[in-house]
């Protein structure tokens, strides 16, 4: 190992410090030699594309220690702080990316715990972490005190050069070396560096089958006194199908072998915008994502590994898994951090896999089989056209979170955020003269009602969690529109509902819980009691029809988790008790969704975007429901606008003649970048087509 490189340097900057830039990398010659090869030259892409993988490992090692900092002295209090070893800077994450790496990092936890759990006392355990970077999984299994009793060893993978360097953190780390114990020397195993009597460090290229296979034969890895758990936490994503399966294929082969994958998954295909920035942000890394084209979908992935040797194979998604985590972990991960981007979270836990495959019988990470949420749904009988009328809107409209509305023939836009929180209001269609008190402060999520030629905005909040408790008034005057301040509300709201109800405003929910109350612009305002059990939920919507008030989706609210509501509900008021009573009238999976729009039509609820349990996509992100004969019903996006990749999350919607639009939104994909929505137009036929 080169002892002018930092070991603590980022890999790519260690490999070309070495080996100089991208278009003029040497290669080692048989006899040691630095040979230069042209960059057309088949050794130098693997090695150019070897290295960006490796440099892979930078940003998500930083990732992981920045939930380590975070997340542990609350939510694992008695953990050492292990990737502290191997990262020496410690930025924080954004919230989003916290959690998202949390979970990612505790389903693959899980997974390892329930399979040693299930082995005989005495087994032997490798625990064989393929393309391990500098993740130091095996000093927490280690340390760990309920795995005392067990004979596990931990062994760790990767390429020659970055486990050398591994070994060398390893080696200047005091407390990693008391905890592995002395190293054995000359113990004759091609590739290992460290190995003692419970870790080793091993440096192989994967494609070499027979010197991998040789390897883990020095670790009985074919004996039956020994259990196999393979993980690969992203790794073989970058390599092709061709490449990565015989991996698999072969790990199957060894005794009592489990196969634990964490991969990235396309389920509603390349052009959903969290799927279309992913797969660029890793080609712009120059380690684009192999696999993910083949195996896009959980099933494809439970397919792909049924095929290559194991006989059970089973998996879930991230969102799966951390419906898996127990209440009182989450409550404990709920306090960690203000946290409200549960869209933005949820889309990235649907575009990773964990799985898990096994040639053992009897041991099971997941309770239950995987099976897809629901059927397709049926196509609906109206006529609906979609168009994307702007992919793009000007830099002071792009926005989510925000509120869209029309007053006379005039279609206005406010709040919301884009790179902070938004307080301007601008004409959709024409310039509008708008007069704004200084004392109007941005704010995302809040509500509006349009009442008497009037705009309501309620709510919403500033910083995560914490809703505010004003009320502002947009109405005409001689120039224009101004806003003028109302009465507050008895408590600030974030993620609640509200409608128009006779002369006063209906609300509902919210993210601290929060019931039914009446807000009256020119009155009283009270709060409604439940005549029967209490719903409470936020993200919630309140919708009219027909004179009747429906109340759709949500998140059931219990401090920490998610549970979304997947009933439809009938609002009945007693205003006289000062009660409201909630009849389930349907029940579906597809009804459960949050940071939705919704509007009616042709006597039909119509329900666009959000997030659910299920990504949503051409076929279900738009749906129509029909009260009275209880069906749902898909109202399909054609190609060509799927194919610009709408965002329909925190969108706002307009209706306009025989026309609803749908305009901004976005949402933060990870660590990949943001995605923006323009304006999608979706015309609405008044007849039935003629089928």
């Amino acid at each position: 190992m080169d002892n002018g490189v930092d070991v603590f340097a980022s890999v790519t900057q260690k490999q070309f410090g070495k080996h100089g830039k991208k278009q003029n990398v040497l290669a080692k010659g048989e006899k040691g030699d630095n040979v230069k090869v042209s960059k057309n030259d088949k050794k130098t892409k693997k090695i150019v594309h070897d290295l960006f993988v490796q440099g892979t490992n930078d940003s998500s090692i930083v990732s992981k220690r920045s939930v380590e900092i975070i997340y542990n002295p609350i939510v694992e209090p008695e953990s050492k702080p292990y990737f502290q070893h191997f990262v020496k800077k410690s930025p924080r994450r954004s919230p989003v990316i916290n959690r998202g790496y949390w979970i990612r990092m505790k389903s693959i936890r899980m997974a390892i715990e329930k399979i040693i759990e299930a082995q005989p006392t005495g087994q032997r355990i490798n625990i064989v972490n393929l393309g391990c970077g500098y993740d130091p999984l095996p000093f927490q299994l280690l340390d760990d005190q309920k795995f005392k009793d067990r004979k596990l060893y931990c062994i760790d993978v990767d390429f020659p050069e970055l486990i050398g360097y591994k070994s060398q953190m390893i080696n200047m780390a005091p407390e990693l070396k008391e905890l592995i114990g002395e190293n054995i020397e000359n113990h004759g195993i091609p590739g290992v560096i460290i190995k003692t009597e419970n870790y080793a460090t091993m440096g192989c290229d994967l494609t070499n089958k027979e010197l991998y296979c040789q390897q883990l034969e020095s670790f009985t890895a074919n004996s039956s006194a020994t259990t196999n758990i393979f993980i690969a936490e992203v790794s073989l994503a970058y390599m092709t199908p061709e490449t990565a399966n015989p991996i698999i294929n072969t790990s199957s082969e060894f005794s009592n072998s489990h196969f634990l994958i964490l991969e990235q998954l396309m389920p509603s295909g390349e052009h959903h915008p969290f799927a279309k920035r992913m797969i660029n942000h890793f080609k712009k890394m120059e380690a684009p994502l192999q696999c993910v084209h083949t195996y896009p979908t959980i099933l494809d992935q439970i397919n792909r590994f049924k095929k290559l040797g194991f006989q059970n194979v089973n998996a879930r998604n991230l969102i799966g898994c951390w419906d898996l985590v127990p209440n009182e972990i989450k409550k404990k991960v709920h306090e960690v951090e203000a946290f409200d981007e549960w869209e933005e979270f949820i889309f990235f836990g649907q575009h990773y896999i964990n799985l898990h495959a096994t040639n053992q019988e009897g041991v099971e990470v997941y309770s239950t089989s995987y099976a897809e949420l629901y059927k397709p749904l049926p196509v609906s009988k109206f006529g609906y056209n979609w168009k994307t009328e702007k992919t793009e809107l000007p830099t002071e409209l792009e926005r989510k979170f925000h509120n869209c509305f029309s007053i006379e023939h005039d279609r206005l836009i406010t709040c919301g955020s884009n790179q902070s929180r938004l307080s301007d209001t601008h004409g959709l269609n024409k310039d509008i003269q708008i007069t704004t008190p200084k004392e109007f402060k941005g704010r995302v999520s809040a509500k509006s009602v349009k009442m008497n030629n009037a705009v309501y905005l309620i709510g919403g909040r500033r910083i995560p969690g914490i809703g505010i408790d004003e009320v502002w008034k947009l109405s005409e005057n001689s120039n224009g529109y101004e806003w003028n301040v109302q009465k507050s509300l008895d408590s600030g709201l974030v993620k609640h509902s509200c409608v128009k109800f006779g002369d006063d405003i209906l609300i509902y929910g919210g993210s601290n819980g929060e019931g039914f109350q009446i807000y009256s612009p020119n009155g009283l305002s009270y709060q409604l009691q439940f005549s029967d059990e209490n719903v409470l939920l936020d993200g919630s919507e309140i919708i009219e029809l027909d004179d009747k008030y429906y109340l759709i989706g949500g998140k059931i609210f219990d401090n920490g988790s998610f549970t979304f509501n997947d009933k439809l509900y009938e609002i009945t008021v007693d205003l006289d008790n000062k009660k409201v009573l909630l009849t389930v009238i349907m029940v579906h999976p597809v009804l459960a969704r949050y940071g939705f729009k919704s509007f009616t039509k042709n006597g039909n609820i119509i329900i666009i975007g959000g997030v659910g349990m299920k990504l949503y996509d051409q076929f279900d992100t738009a749906i129509e429901i029909n009260i009275p004969t209880k069906t749902i019903s898909s109202i399909t996006i054609d190609d060509e606008c799927w194919a610009t990749s709408p965002v329909f999350v925190g969108s706002s919607t307009i209706e306009t003649d025989n026309n609803v639009w749908i305009v901004g939104g976005g949402a933060v994909c990870y660590g990949f970048g943001s995605v923006w929505n323009g304006i999608v137009s979706l015309g609405l036929e008044t007849e039935a087509q003629t089928i």
